[in-house]
């Protein structure tokens, strides 16, 4: 597959998943069609809108794109984290997000090639102390509770 057959693939995927998501406003209920809908709404028509424009850019680059696709220069890297992407979301309910994300951050970072422990455990906390701050105090956003110890 070439990078330019790729990357229309994924945009038509992306325009899909724009109007999908439009469409799933409809079924919210009546008591948020005002809000939270809105807000999706907002979201929908502004990724079809981003991935229409792209699109365009993308047909009008007639000659460009005939090489082949190459998932990742590092395949470590993309690998790695795509697993550590999998395991996170397998065990975020089960421990929960605070000590789920405590894992994966660091984990992460590592595999993206971090090396400095005081950088890696400054910025795990820090995400995680601006997520407690902004999501739990200021939103009072539910996060994913742990299941397990329960």
């Amino acid at each position: 597959m070439t990078k330019r057959a790729a990357e229309l693939l994924l945009l038509g995927a992306f325009l899909v998943l724009a109007v999908f998501l439009y469409q799933s406003t409809a079924g919210y209920p009546q008591n948020v069609q005002g809000s939270t809908a809105n807000y999706v709404r907002f979201l929908a028509i502004s990724l079809g809108i981003l991935c229409a424009a792209e699109l365009c850019l993308c047909l009008a680059k007639v000659g460009e794109g005939r090489g082949k696709l190459n998932m990742a220069k590092a395949p470590f890297r993309f690998w790695g984290l795509l697993i550590l992407l999998i395991v996170y979301s397998v065990i975020l309910e089960q421990i929960g997000f605070y000590i789920a994300s405590a894992l994966f951050l660091p984990a992460a970072m590592v595999v993206l090639g971090a090396r400095k422990k005081i950088q890696i455990c400054c910025t795990t906390i820090g995400v995680l102390g601006f997520v407690y701050l902004v999501f739990e105090k200021l939103l009072t956003v539910p996060l994913p509770e742990r299941l397990l110890f329960s």
